[in-house]
């Protein structure tokens, strides 16, 4: 895979002003490792990718090309960093799609033209497309396979899909199984061009779990002050972004762009997330903080839980961030007595291992990235989750009151309706005015009495 580098531009450290990233991006030789293009599709995917466009250089201008796809012209408005010229309204379908994901598949198919030539013209260039979306509802879900195979087959870049899992919901757990159904054996399938040349039809997977985040975001927030889907968006785009970044810094123990673009983010994976803050005042020996990097990986997820790391992990990178005024604290001994008790707990992942500085005077930061060739424990049992949800909705329906009220209670007393007789009892024939106006029975009596049968 060929590298994009953006050397020498000056990145900002704070997301759309709230979110404060890592001070490793704005080192001087930060730089971004692999120059990705991200789609958003449907409400929840287009803000994820509003979050990555909130990611911007000194100049103003957002570091990865993006755009954004969805049916409820709504939803748009409260975009913030996308320009209206890469925001693609789904013609026909401008009041959404109900959480149907077949019509939000038909209303993609019969407006993707021109949102395929944008992506084209768009990210044509980039090492990566990440198409993304919340799945659950109807646009992002429905659109999500048809995206996926117009970009692997018809536009040669390697294709990811980065995808949040609602909160245990009948209709939305239902939409969200289907999808990931449909979209995660694409991980291990390899198609064929016309040329012969062999490709994967899905590079790699990453999910946000919606009900660990919240779980987080209302127990111990990273950040306080945001609603937990904002909280959500910026989480997700922060630890790529500074993933993306610590590829380039310099040192001499580093995990470069291209290890993990080969090694970990391509090959067909699921890719999970670690990272640690350590107060290096706090630790007591180096046995201590080498015990506290090696626990990153599998205690401090950022995006989902529940992965069986020992029978599922194929490949891990791991970057320490080490203040310089203490970088003796962490060296290629460290980082071999590391890797060997890595090894120990995984014996049959490959690991790579690095270390970088920076201008913390006592935090460390632990970074760790994986490819599984499993799903979170929630994914697998996604379809048991709406199986339990359907059955207890139909418990639940069974127990209701309803609206049957009875039969119509018939009285026992009641007197004969009569018919009016006619006539009026006050005129009499001596007392009728000789030129009373008859009256036209066409305009006083209706044509038709809309309760007779």
């Amino acid at each position: 895979m060929q590298l994009n580098i953006f050397g020498g531009i000056l990145m900002t450290n704070k997301i759309d002003g709230v979110w404060t990233l890592e001070g490793i991006v704005e080192q001087k030789n930060a730089e971004l490792g692999l120059l990705n293009g991200y789609v958003g599709i449907g409400q929840g995917g287009s803000k994820m990718v509003d979050a990555i466009a909130g990611i911007k250089n000194k100049a103003g201008n957002p570091m990865y090309p993006v755009m954004i796809v969805n049916s409820n012209v709504g939803d748009m408005t409260s975009l913030k960093n996308i320009p209206k010229r890469l925001q693609f309204a789904l013609k026909g379908y401008d009041k959404g799609v109900g959480k149907d994901p077949a019509v939000g598949k038909q209303a993609f198919q019969e407006n993707g033209a021109p949102i395929f030539n944008a992506i084209i013209e768009n990210m044509g260039h980039c090492n990566m497309i990440y198409v993304v979306c919340s799945l659950g509802g109807g646009t992002g879900t429905g659109a999500l396979n048809v995206l996926v195979n117009a970009i692997s087959d018809h536009l040669g870049v390697p294709v990811s899909v980065i995808c949040s899992m609602p909160r245990p919901n009948k209709i939305e757990s239902h939409n969200a199984y289907n999808a990931l159904a449909e979209l995660a054996p694409k991980l291990r399938e390899l198609r064929e061009d016309d040329e012969g040349r062999t490709y994967r039809a899905l590079e790699s997977l990453v999910l946000l779990d919606n009900e660990k985040i919240i779980l987080e975001h209302t127990n111990n927030p990273e950040v306080t002050g945001l609603t937990w889907d904002f909280y959500s968006n910026y989480k997700f785009a922060s630890i790529t972004h500074e993933w993306n970044v610590l590829s380039t810094l310099e040192s001499q123990y580093t995990v470069d762009a291209a290890d993990l673009s080969n090694h970990i983010i391509t090959g067909g994976g699921l890719i999970t997330y670690g990272k640690k803050r350590i107060n290096l005042d706090e630790v007591r020996n180096k046995e201590d903080l080498i015990s506290e990097i090696i626990t990153t990986y599998k205690e401090n997820n950022v995006l989902a839980n529940g992965f069986d790391y020992e029978n599922d992990m194929r490949a891990m990178a791991m970057v320490v961030v080490i203040p310089r005024e203490r970088e003796n604290v962490l060296n290629q001994d460290t980082l071999e007595i590391i890797r060997t008790r890595i090894m120990e707990e995984l014996p049959n992942i490959n690991f790579y291992p690095g270390f970088v500085t920076w201008g913390s005077k006592r935090n460390a930061v632990v970074y760790t990235m994986a490819r599984l060739e499993g799903l979170p424990e929630r994914a697998k049992n996604l379809r048991q989750e709406v199986e339990e949800l359907t059955k207890r909705e139909e418990e639940s329906r069974q127990r209701t009151s309803g609206f049957d009220m009875g039969a119509i209670i018939e009285s026992s007393s009641r007197t004969t309706t009569r018919r009016a007789t006619g006539g009026n009892p006050f005129l009499t024939a001596a007392s009728k005015p000789a030129n009373t106006i008859t009256t036209n029975p066409s305009i006083n009596k209706p044509k038709t009495n809309p309760f007779e049968v």
